[in-house]
């Protein structure tokens, strides 16, 4: 079981949690109160990928002399291995005058297909496809996002991915 909880002492990352099927606690993650992880089968294991945001958020006393606020970013896609542990992570690296460390991943769920392909949404408008160890397949504009609402993707069976961006319904694919 993957418990997913929000603290705030670690500027508001929060904790993802494992645990067995008799309640023991197996590993952590620090981050987890604002991601859906999608689990990615392979090889008689599995993975677990979620977005992975570090946001400019103030650490758990409010008073920006001790407790300074966090700078935006970096803002990865993560994929995690049954005990928490990084397997790699995809940065987003688009910037512009007032995202100079990347744009936020605007999802709540990222979807796998069956080859281990991640697909992602991110504020800067783009549908992104990660391969297997992090690096960029592709990417295509739908519709820039800021302060979007974080949805998740599907991966249909007639092969066409729904997504949402900018509370626009797109589908994506032949």
């Amino acid at each position: 079981m993957i418990y997913g909880s929000y603290t705030r002492y670690n500027y508001a990352r929060g904790h993802m949690f494992r645990f067995d099927a008799h309640g023991n606690f197996v590993a952590a993650y620090d981050f987890g109160w604002d991601s859906t992880p999608a689990i990615y089968p392979h090889i008689g294991t599995y993975s677990i990928v979620i977005k992975d945001n570090h946001y400019d958020a103030g650490s758990y006393c409010d008073d920006n002399t001790i407790c300074p606020v966090a700078p935006p970013g970096p803002y990865y896609i993560t994929q995690l291995d049954p005990n928490m542990r990084i397997q790699w992570q995809f940065k987003n690296t688009t910037t512009d005058s007032t995202h100079n460390n990347g744009f936020e991943w605007c999802i709540n769920a990222p979807a796998i297909d069956l080859f281990g392909n991640v697909f992602a949404n991110s504020e800067d408008g783009n549908l992104y496809v990660i391969r297997q160890g992090g690096t960029q397949q592709g990417k295509i504009f739908l519709n820039q996002a800021l302060g979007a609402a974080y949805t998740p993707l599907s991966l249909g069976p007639d092969g066409r991915i729904y997504t949402e961006n900018d509370g626009i319904l797109f589908a994506v694919g032949n």
